[in-house]
């Protein structure tokens, strides 16, 4: 583990730092609490464990779990354990290092095996965090990814869009979105079946991610319907983006099995305006699809702002 020791005596600093290299870890050292909280604010996720001595001068180490304590969130990937040195065992001075944030206790002088022990648990306590942050990330990713085609589902397109149009009013940058549709795709699954037209779905999601521009976000916000978040993206350069990823879908068949699919798609897109909220300029460019679909398909039709 990396070890960040806070200890104002240097005899006691020796010590742990002689126990610890002796155990193999990776050990670093400050002289107080004041030190030790600078030093978490600069390279917070550096480290695997603290060790504080409860007394030391300009900040005590009660006083230094607090402050380290407050700067964590609820999750647990940014819980450090800490372990509380003190030549004293009494209940209350054990009792006010846990109420400050202590996972654990030593007591001064220092024994070599009771430290290795308490590490061994500290280290267990770690791979239990490191797990659940691990089935954290997986729950996450598993709630915000379209299952069959692996791009960002609707809660999530919904979230970066909101995101891009608070950057975009902040910062008074360009915006655009746009909804892309697979022309007559009812057509697909009633001729050659559902199974080939989850195939379609993945491959038409293919290659859009291949054909991805840095900064946009496609998700899967429908049935057969993805989403585009355009950003930094003006008007004109949005038709020319859509019409680009238009080209990707029909510029060659898709292949399914036996059955060789000519595909073509219409976008509706808009620019992003400050009067609208995120579903009204969906809405918008949901408008926009619908007029592409009604002048004859395989097109990109801008509308603007209402």
């Amino acid at each position: 583990m990396k070890i960040l020791i806070a200890e104002d005596t240097l005899s006691d600093r020796m010590l742990l730092r002689f126990h610890l290299a002796k155990l193999g870890h990776q050990v670093s050292e400050v002289q107080n609490g004041e030190e030790l909280v600078n030093t978490l604010k600069d390279s917070y996720y550096d480290w695997d464990l603290l060790i504080v001595d409860l007394n030391m001068p300009i900040k005590s180490g009660e006083e230094a779990a607090r402050e380290i304590r407050a700067l964590q969130t609820d999750s647990p990937e940014d819980w450090i354990p800490i372990i509380f040195l003190s030549g004293s065992g009494t209940d209350e001075d054990i009792q006010r290092c846990i109420e400050a944030g202590a996972d654990d206790y030593l007591i001064k002088p220092i024994q070599h095996k009771v430290l290795a022990a308490k590490l061994l648990a500290m280290a267990r306590i770690a791979n239990m965090r490191n797990r659940l942050v691990s089935m954290n990330k997986r729950l996450e990713a598993l709630s915000t990814t379209d299952y069959l085609t692996e791009l960002p589902n609707r809660r999530a397109f919904e979230i970066s869009l909101t995101d891009e149009m608070a950057k975009a009013a902040r910062y008074e940058q360009a915006l655009s979105v746009a909804v892309l549709d697979i022309d007559h795709f009812k057509r697909i699954n009633d001729e050659y079946g559902h199974d080939v037209g989850d195939e379609v779905l993945r491959q038409v999601s293919a290659r859009l991610k291949s054909s991805l521009r840095k900064g946009d976000v496609i998700g899967r916000i429908g049935g057969e319907e993805f989403g585009l978040c355009l950003s930094h993206t003006s008007a004109e350069d949005a038709v020319n983006a859509c019409e680009r990823y238009r080209k990707a879908i029909s510029g060659a068949p898709i292949i399914c099995g036996e059955h060789k699919l000519n595909l073509t798609v219409s976008l509706g897109v808009t620019a992003y305006c400050d009067n609208l909220g995120q579903l009204e300029l969906i809405k918008l460019a949901d408008k926009a699809l619908y007029e592409a679909k009604a002048k004859g398909r395989n097109r990109t039709i801008y509308r603007e702002c209402e």
